[in-house]
């Protein structure tokens, strides 16, 4: 398989179609020439071995950080704007940078659907009663990741709880250059925003090390539809501390020790029109220690231990936090080329606490203990039919067994030129303890009643998906996936008529069913041009064929980039959505305005020290609203619904030594 890329710029993420069966691991490939042949693609996510891309039935985007960063893209939202079948969807407060984001993968919104896991560790579980996974995602950025892996649809089934929709699997990457390298990045622009990132890599003998360190401040563009701005000073100011550390200890060809650590202090003023500014702290560490071995050259073994420890205090009268321990054992045992079976054993002890009003008493009952054991098995039958079937069962100390599964099937034809997809997955969304409770509590920011409900059932879905991809010309792919999921007992919220709130099982089933439809391909001959875009639409419907809460009929993504010096490069990006529902409640989701945003980027590298990046956001300066005021029967209210950023203007280098 012969892959271009084109340097500075190595083009534009690729698609990969990747399963992650449970094993041992093996670190992506990347390009390094303009033309080479390559090792084929693989992903590891964490549910297990790394797998060529051409030999799966699993859908998965394989996104490079330094690719994104030559792109200007430089936060997870905008990285995952440019997902086929994701669309990135206000989520709650502000909408701006540092709060709370919310995505929809192929219809379905991704609070307890969308699960984020980092360096392998869960930043949610099956105790968490608020939007953790939202939290993590609004704060991550690209200048301490390696790849981001966006898998879709029935593919997350294997990861457990809150992956029916899908997973986003982020890691600390590890030092690769053969002496010490320092990277230093800056960048400022609109909205008091500020941007500085220090990284030192290396190996050093046996021991590959990888340091990050990284401060961001932005005052954003709180703006609301009535045309008015909060009165107080820096009203939406966010800022942000992060490190991230990765030591491999390769003791031998067979075995390495790593370790990773990361750690965010960040502080919000959430501000709003009607409740003044509130200050909104978040804190967070994670820490893991893995051992990888290769026993045999038949058998393979992966011994994982983690914490990931997260804060919040929103204001005075209400703190969170979780506290997650999780280890993992996984084994891969290769009968032949043709077999191999794979096995993990896992245990999840996660604790979540939550305290509010005067007295701060934290809520009862949110400890939760999930023994997990998982068993996969991949089979090729012929050298161009791979497939794969997997099952996992989860022992809850709050819901006792649950289980899900996965199959999938992946044939390749025409001179490996044509490729048939196919797979199929059942999984589950356990509801919070604090929403399985008697509890209630009122929210100290909109006075709002939360009300426990103690005959809560879990949610359970069963998702397909069928795919095509043709390479039409050299360099040239095209593809169309035809997906379907449907959920049963959906977790949603109700508001009563005294706007109090209770999370209930809702009546009969939602459905998504959708196409996406992806071209993507590079021009050797056209000043190095590549070009993706990006088509997905998509039905997500409840029972009573109303649009369900927070997602988007229709979502496009498109970038093209072209370098015509060897050291230029510049491209134009564009994200749009129709047909978007707002929060409402469960039954009543009210309808957004439709949106477009276009932006410019260019980097030049002015010598292999120093590279020069500028970026243009919105450059027709949408003002669509982005956030909906709470309510929709109030015309006043609605008034207050927050509207996107304007044009912004961002400039920037990198040096490097």
């Amino acid at each position: 398989m012969t892959q271009r890329t084109y340097a500075p710029y190595r083009g534009v993420s690729r698609i990969v179609l990747a399963l992650a069966w449970a094993g041992g691991c093996a670190v992506a490939q990347q390009p390094q020439a303009v033309e080479t042949e390559l090792e084929p693609v693989t992903v590891s996510a964490n549910a297990g071995a790394a797998v060529a891309y051409d030999r799966t039935g699993v859908s998965v985007e394989v996104m490079d950080a330094d690719e994104l960063r030559s792109r200007g893209i430089t936060t997870l939202n905008e990285a995952l704007a440019t997902v086929p079948g994701v669309y990135v969807q206000p989520g709650g407060g502000d909408n701006q940078r540092g709060n709370i984001t919310g995505i929809c993968m192929r219809g379905f919104k991704g609070n307890g659907t969308v699960l984020t896991m980092v360096d392998g560790m869960r930043t949610s579980s099956l105790s968490a009663g608020l939007d953790i996974t939202g939290n993590t995602m609004a704060r991550a950025h690209a200048y301490d990741l390696g790849n981001i892996e966006v898998l879709r649809g029935s593919q997350g089934a294997m990861y457990g709880n809150g992956a029916q929709a899908g997973v986003i699997f982020m890691e600390t990457p590890e030092g690769t250059a053969d002496k010490p390298h320092v990277r230093l990045t800056n960048e400022a622009g609109s909205f008091d925003t500020y941007t500085g990132n220090a990284v030192f890599q290396g190996r050093q003998g046996k021991l590959s090390y990888y340091l990050s360190g990284t401060y961001e401040h932005t005052n954003n563009d709180l703006k609301y539809l009535d045309g008015s701005r909060p009165q107080a000073k820096h009203a939406a100011r966010y800022q942000n501390y992060s490190e991230a550390v990765r030591l491999d200890y390769h003791a031998n060809d067979t075995n390495t020790v790593t370790a990773t650590y990361r750690r965010e202090d960040a502080e919000y003023n959430y501000s709003s029109a009607a409740y003044g500014q509130t200050p909104y702290d978040f804190r967070s560490n994670l820490a893991t220690l893995r051992w990888d071995s290769k026993l045999t050259d038949k058998y393979s073994s992966r011994v994982m231990a983690g914490y990931y420890g997260a804060d919040y205090m929103l204001g005075h009268g209400y703190y969170y936090n979780l506290r997650n321990v999780q280890t993992e054992w996984r084994n891969a045992y290769k009968w032949n080329d043709k077999n191999t079976t794979a096995a993990t054993f896992g245990w999840l002890r996660s604790q979540f606490g939550v305290k509010y009003g005067s007295d701060r008493q934290p809520n009862e009952g949110n400890l939760d203990n999930t023994y997990s054991a998982a068993l996969s098995h991949a089979y090729s039958p012929a050298q161009n039919w791979d497939t794969n079937i997997s099952l996992r069962l989860d022992h809850s100390t709050v819901f006792n067994n649950l289980y899900t599964m996965r199959a999938d099937s992946s044939y390749r034809f025409n001179g490996d030129k044509s490729r048939i997809t196919a797979s199929v997955g059942r999984g589950y969304r356990a509801p919070g303890s604090f929403a399985r409770s008697n509890a209630e509590y009122v929210d100290p920011l909109w006075g709002s009643t939360y009300r426990g409900n103690p005959n809560l059932s879990c949610e359970t879905s069963w998702s397909a998906d069928l795919g095509f991809e043709q390479t039409i010309a050299e360099n040239h792919t095209a593809g169309v996936t035809l997906f379907w999921q449907r959920k049963e007992k959906a977790l949603a919220t109700d508001y009563l008529e005294d706007w109090s709130a209770t999370t209930v099982n809702a009546p009969g089933h939602w459905t998504a069913q959708g196409v996406e439809l992806t071209l993507r391909g590079t021009l050797e001959k056209g000043w190095n041009t590549g070009y993706s875009l990006g088509y997905t639409y998509t039905r997500p419907l409840q029972q009573d064929h109303k649009q369900a809460p927070c997602s988007a009929r229709q979502v496009w993504s498109a970038d093209i980039h072209t370098s015509p010096t060897e050291k230029f490069t510049t491209g134009f990006g564009l994200a749009a959505a129709v047909g978007r529902s707002g929060f409402g409640t469960a039954y009543q989701p009210y309808m957004n305005d439709n949106y477009y945003t276009l932006r410019w980027y260019a980097r030049y590298t002015v010598n292999e020290h120093l590279s020069l990046n500028l970026r243009v956001e919105n450059l027709t300066n949408q003002r669509f609203v982005a956030e909906s005021a709470y309510t929709v029967y109030d015309a006043e209210a609605y008034g207050q619904s927050i509207l996107s950023p304007g044009t912004a203007v961002y400039a920037g280098c990198e040096v490097s030594f």
